[in-house]
C-alpha cells in the first residue's frame, strides 16, 4: 500500500507542476484553456470554472492541458480566434510549451536546497578518503589487481578525495576503461579499471567496498542467527575458523558449503563465544542467509540556508551532467537500453524512499523532476522538445511546417513512446522475476 500511495503522490505532484507551467503561461499569454487534467482517459472527477474544466482522469501516467487552437487543422470559432494557441506568435507558443519542463526544473532547484536544510542521511564513510576495505573475487577491481588497503588517488586524472567522488565516477562509467592511480605501501601505482554494468540498474560496478566492520546491526526474528544465539552488537571474528575482518567476508563464507552448519565465533564485550548456526536458503535470491544485517554508521548532515542553496544547486548541476552523460551513452550503445526502468520501477523506488524517511522521498522527487524536465526537452515529436523544434523551424522558415509532415512526425513520436513504454515495462517485470 505504501508503494502504491507513494507512487501516485510522486507522479501526481510532478505531473501537476509540469502541466501547471503550461497552464499559467497559456493564461498569461491570453490563450483559452478548455481542460486541465491530471491523468488521461475517462474522467473520474472534475469541475468547470469559466471556460476551463479541471479534471482528474483514470489513467495516472501523465496529464495534459487542452488549449483552444492547439490541434493541427482544428476548427476555431470566430469568437475564439483571439484566444487560439495557433494564432499566437511563435515566441508565445514556445514559451507556453517550455514552461512545463521549466517548472519541473524549478521544482528540483527548490527541493535540493530544502533537502540539505532538513538534513541528509549518509554513510559515515562517504566524506572520508577512499581506502579500500574489500575487493570481491573476480570483480573488475580484482582483475585490475586492486587490493584491500589500497588508497584511490585519482581516476582519469581527476583527484579523488572522498568515497562520494569515487562512487559517482564508477556509477557513471559502466564498461568504460578508467585509468586509476592508487597508493600502496607509500608508492603510487597506475591501474586500468573496467567497471562492469549492473544487470539491474546499468550503473557501473567495480567490486570495491569501503571498510565495514563485521558487527551485527540487526537480527531478524525467527531466523537461524536468532535461534543460534547471536545478538545485536556482536562482532563476528571467524566462521569455520576463517577470520572475518569485513562484513562481505561473512556473506561469502555463508555461501560456501551448500547450507551446512557453520561454527560462528563472535566477540561480545570482553568475551569470545562460539555458536553453531545452519544457514537458510533464500529461494528468491538463491543465496544462503542467517538473518543478520550489518551495523550501519549513518550520520545526518544539515546545512544553513546559504550553504544548502550552494550545495543543492551544485548537486542539481552534477545530476544534470550525469543525466546527459547517460543519455549520450544510451545513444551510442555504451549503456544498454535494458537498464531503463518504467512505472513499476519508479513505484518500487518510491515505496522504498517513503519508508526511508522524508529526505529520501524528497530526494527521489527532486531527481525525477529534474529528469522529467530534461527528457521532455529532447527534440522528439510529441514531447515538449519536439514542439520547440517545430517552432524553431517555423521561425527560420517564416511559416509553419506542412500540416501533413507534422502529423506524420507526431504519429512516429507516439509510436516511439508506446514502444519505449512497452520495453521499460518489460524490463521492470523481468527485474521483478529475476530478483
Amino acid at each position: 500500500m505504501t508503494t502504491l500511495l507513494s507512487f501516485f503522490i510522486v507522479l501526481g505532484i510532478l505531473i501537476f507542476v509540469h502541466e501547471l507551467g503550461h497552464f499559467i503561461l497559456a493564461k498569461k499569454s491570453g490563450v483559452g484553456v478548455l481542460k486541465f487534467s491530471l491523468g488521461f482517459g475517462p474522467k473520474i472527477v472534475g469541475y468547470k470554472k469559466d471556460e476551463t474544466e479541471y479534471l482528474i482522469s483514470m489513467l495516472p501516467l501523465g496529464g495534459y492541458v487542452k488549449m483552444i487552437g492547439e490541434e493541427t487543422n482544428e476548427e476555431i470559432k470566430n469568437e475564439d480566434r483571439e484566444k487560439s494557441f495557433a494564432n499566437k506568435p511563435v515566441s508565445s507558443r514556445a514559451a507556453i510549451v517550455f514552461a512545463g519542463p521549466l517548472m519541473n526544473l524549478a521544482l528540483a532547484l527548490i527541493l535540493f536546497p530544502v533537502i540539505y536544510i532538513i538534513g541528509i542521511h549518509v554513510p559515515a564513510y562517504i566524506d572520508k578518503q577512499p581506502v579500500i576495505g574489500y575487493v570481491f573475487k573476480d570483480s573488475p577491481a580484482h582483475k585490475a589487481d586492486i587490493k584491500q588497503g589500497d588508497i584511490i588517488i585519482s581516476i582519469d586524472g581527476k583527484e579523488v578525495k572522498t568515497w562520494e567522488v569515487f562512487e559517482s565516477m564508477i556509477l557513471s562509467n559502466p564498461n568504460n576503461a578508467l585509468k586509476v592511480e592508487i597508493k600502496r605501501d607509500g608508492n603510487i601505482i597506475g591501474k586500468e579499471l573496467l567497471p562492469s554494468s549492473s544487470k539491474h540498474t546499468g550503473a557501473g560496478v567495480s567490486g570495491i567496498l569501503p571498510p565495514m566492520s563485521p558487527t551485527v546491526g540487526d537480527v531478524k526474528s525467527g531466523y537461524p542467527a536468532e535461534k543460534g544465539g547471536l545478538k545485536i552488537g556482536d562482532t563476528i571474528i571467524s566462521i569455520d575458523g576463517i577470520n572475518t575482518a569485513h562484513w562481505a567476508e561473512i556473506q561469502e563464507i555463508l555461501q560456501s558449503g551448500g547450507g551446512k552448519e557453520k561454527e560462528v565465533a563472535i566477540k561480545r564485550g570482553d568475551s569470545v563465544l562460539t555458536f553453531t548456526i545452519k544457514p537458510r536458503l533464500n529461494e528468491d535470491a538463491g543465496t544462503y542467509i542467517i538473518g543478520i544485517s550489518p551495523k550501519q554508521d549513518i550520520i545526518t548532515k544539515r546545512y544553513g540556508p546559504v550553504d544548502a542553496v550552494v550545495i543543492g544547486t551544485k548537486k542539481m548541476i552534477d545530476m544534470t551532467i550525469f543525466t546527459f552523460v547517460i543519455i549520450k551513452k544510451l545513444f551510442v550503445g555504451e549503456v544498454s537500453i535494458k537498464t531503463l526502468g518504467g512505472p513499476l520501477m519508479i513505484a518500487q523506488i518510491a515505496g522504498q524512499a517513503a519508508e526511508s524517511g522524508l529526505t529520501a522521498f524528497l530526494s527521489l522527487m527532486a531527481a525525477l523532476s529534474l529528469q522529467l524536465g530534461i527528457l521532455n526537452l529532447l527534440p522528439i515529436p510529441v514531447l515538449d522538445g519536439g514542439h520547440l523544434l517545430f517552432f524553431g523551424i517555423e521561425k527560420l522558415r517564416g511559416k509553419p511546417l506542412n500540416a501533413k509532415v507534422m502529423e506524420i512526425a507526431q504519429h512516429v513520436g507516439i509510436a516511439l513512446l508506446i514502444v519505449l513504454m512497452v520495453f521499460v515495462t518489460y524490463n521492470d517485470i523481468w527485474r521483478l522475476l529475476d530478483r
